[in-house]
């Protein structure tokens, strides 16, 4: 038990509440399918990289996550077509076969394309297979959660899924930008998919009962082991939201020391950690074995360091001194380190990368975003760093730090301006009828005698805390800070929750003084 009641003991709201937790996803996904993102112009991340390695691969028989040099210059240079119409001529095989690129050239990483390959081969080769892959993907977390937990922390469910439906009214599900930049589906979008295998890992570090039944026992941990599966596959796929694992690790560390003296509870913890690490070395077996080349040059993940540099023309004075003749390229890159094109910067590192003096073009331009790449770029960071700490200091404490304020604070005025959406209105019923299910599910809980707000969700803010400092790595922008608009958002309804809790408290013991 989490509040002093017991579980179990009111059958009826046992039984409701997580009816109500997996109708609130099916209207979520209900309202992804009415956006109908899979139609619109733009994916274009995915069109350079993970749509042409799934195409690749599943039509023109290239090694998993190659690609087919022609291929790929159908969707780079598409003459006008849309991604779905590229996609639908390379899906008849119908574009001569080139030269097999061994690696996506994105930087992104291997996830999205091991993501989009899966979707393709599942629901057949078209845009829509990521959207209907992706929602595979959060039910089945949302069964893990469901099986799992039967009582007041299903709230997170119905919480998550409330927060992301009025999202979809907002320019982040609307507009033909977030099609473009941000489409569900797309790895950008993937920094929303890991929140609910985390806040089932969270109940469970700090949980301190467990069932009698071994075989319920059993089947705890293998929800558990699923959902640890669930959220390393979304971090590889997107790499940013790996703040969720350091959220966890100060966690497990804290229950570590209050059971240190407890041998049940803290054998349960070593248990818990030894199944995420299981889960952990499960993923990194298949994707290293189904992507030796990615892992040979380095490419599993995304590019940090690359990020880290490239991010520092977000100040108006870069470069800094004398950087330009210290990092000289304009004989490959005519501009040289520039505030205008951040992905160049990092370009230009790495054409004046010394080894590279001996390479040819060729084999400099494969190497772009590879292990080596990450190691120019690193040290021209750290040159950087060392030889202008004050032009640093300003940019992360004031300049980054404005930038972000500005995002969220534009992301914040979204919420206000849902009256003027542009949405369809099926999709503003679908959220008219997420808000009156949320609202069913508190008052249901409360009705159950079940605190609704209690301390465990300070996960939330704490999450959001945490979710900040990839945005001083990256360049903050509304297509980057999903998961800090998501987990705002969260805090604020968990906040109007608090509010009415206490309100209701007050009221409650004012009548009772009264009647005294």
């Amino acid at each position: 038990m989490l509040d002093g009641t017991m579980l179990g003991s009111r059958p009826a709201p046992n039984v409701l509440l997580p009816l109500m937790a997996v109708a609130s996803f099916l209207l979520y996904a209900l309202g992804v399918l009415t956006l109908h993102q899979d139609r619109a112009h733009g994916w274009a991340l995915e069109a350079v990289g993970a749509v042409p390695v799934a195409v690749s691969y599943l039509v023109y028989g290239t090694p998993l996550g190659a690609t087919d040099h022609n291929v790929l210059q159908s969707f780079l240079q598409p003459d006008g077509k849309s991604v779905q119409d590229v996609l639908a001529t390379a899906a008849t095989g119908s574009i001569p076969h080139g030269a097999v690129d061994m690696y996506s050239m994105d930087g992104s990483g291997s996830g999205a394309e091991l993501f989009a390959t899966a979707a393709m081969w599942l629901f057949g080769i078209s845009m829509a297979s990521l959207v209907r892959f992706y929602l595979v993907l959060i039910g089945l977390s949302v069964v893990a959660f469901v099986l799992r937990y039967q009582d007041k922390r299903l709230l997170v469910l119905p919480l998550y899924f409330f927060v992301l439906t009025v999202m979809l009214l907002t320019p982040l599900g609307t507009s033909a930008a977030a099609a473009s930049q941000m489409p569900i589906g797309g790895q950008r979008y993937f920094v929303l998919a890991p929140f609910l295998p985390a806040l089932h890992i969270f109940f469970e570090l700090i949980d301190r009962s467990d069932t009698p039944e071994p075989k319920r026992r059993i089947a705890n941990r293998l929800l558990l082991l699923v959902q640890a599966i669930l959220l390393f596959g979304a971090l590889v796929v997107r790499n940013s939201t790996g703040y969720l694992l350091g959220a966890l690790l100060c966690v497990w560390v804290w229950r570590l020391c209050q059971e240190r003296k407890r041998r049940v509870e803290l054998i349960a913890l070593l248990r818990n950690a030894a199944i995420l690490v299981a889960a952990f070395a499960f993923c990194a077996v298949i994707v290293a074995a189904a992507l030796p080349a990615y892992l040979k040059t380095g490419r599993l993940f995304g590019n940090f360091w690359h990020r880290a540099f490239a991010t520092l023309s977000v100040d108006p004075d870069w470069p800094y001194g004398d950087l330009r003749t210290v990092y000289d390229c304009t004989k490959f890159i005519p501009e040289g380190l520039t505030n205008q094109n951040d992905d160049r910067n990092g370009h230009c590192i790495w054409w004046i990368y010394p080894p590279n003096a001996t390479r040819s073009a060729a084999d400099i331009m494969s190497g772009t975003y590879g292990r080596e790449y990450e190691t120019a770029v690193r040290n021209a960071y750290f040159y950087v760093l060392f030889h202008y700490p004050k032009q640093m200091f300003r940019l992360y404490v004031y300049i980054k730090s404005q930038r972000i304020a500005d995002v969220l604070r534009q992301d914040w005025s979204y919420l206000f301006a849902i009256g003027r959406t542009r949405a369809a209105g099926s999709l503003v019923a679908i959220a008219a009828v997420q808000l009156l299910l949320f609202i069913s599910f508190v008052v249901s809980a409360a009705a159950a005698g079940l605190t609704v707000v209690d301390r465990p969700l300070m996960i939330f803010p704490a999450f959001f805390i945490f979710s900040l400092a990839p945005l001083y790595v990256a360049a903050a922008s509304s297509w980057k800070t999903a998961d800090t608009t998501f987990l705002m958002y969260a805090c604020l309804v968990l906040a109007v929750l608090l509010v009415l809790r206490l309100m209701t408290k007050t009221l409650a013991s004012a009548k009772t003084k009264i009647s005294i």
